[in-house]
């Protein structure tokens, strides 16, 4: 073999590893670039997503809460009635129901409350303006932050969300 012949071979082969190891490491750079940027506003539109699954749910129930003529049934006159779960162990019509409008992989251990306001004490009139509410209360793990937490840097990545709905109770009697 010739001298040149090598010499061809090893400045080909030079300016070819060279170029590459550039090309990995400006790909590298840019996309690590690019997915901060697409995965921050994902990561908050995926919690934007699950407040209004949330509130949804908690709708839901009320409605369903609502229009419920058993709801309350036992509960001594002027005493709150009130029914709670946690996620996934729900039970009850109004609670599994609710349970089954939020996704349990976006707020893991959700808590669900029922409650129907006091009646009066008889011999008072009957309270009218009964109002059962439906409130959804969990954590919401935002993933970007873990993943900035590995870095190194503390930051919350934790969203507690709440929400809530009053609806008036339809089986009021003497009203």
């Amino acid at each position: 073999m010739s001298l040149g012949l090598c010499l061809v071979r090893r400045i080909v082969l030079t300016s070819l590893t060279r170029s590459a190891g550039q090309a990995v490491v400006e790909f590298t750079l840019v996309f690590l670039l690019f997915l901060i940027i697409a995965w921050i506003p994902a990561d908050f539109g995926l919690a934007f997503y699950t407040g209004q699954q949330a509130q949804n749910a908690a709708r839901e129930g009320a409605r369903i809460a609502a229009s419920d003529p058993a709801l309350g049934s036992g509960t001594l006159p002027g005493l709150t009635w009130t029914a709670s779960c946690t996620m996934p162990s729900c039970s009850g019509n109004i609670l599994s129901e609710t349970a089954a409008r939020i996704s349990s992989a976006l707020l893991p251990g959700a808590t669900i409350n029922v409650t129907l306001d006091a009646d009066s004490v008889p011999p008072a009139l009957p309270k009218c303006d009964r109002n059962v509410t439906v409130t959804v209360s969990g954590n919401y793990n935002y993933f970007f932050y873990r993943l900035v937490g590995w870095l190194g840097i503390t930051v919350p990545n934790t969203l507690n969300m709440v929400r809530s709905t009053s609806m008036r109770w339809e089986h009021q009697f003497g009203c």
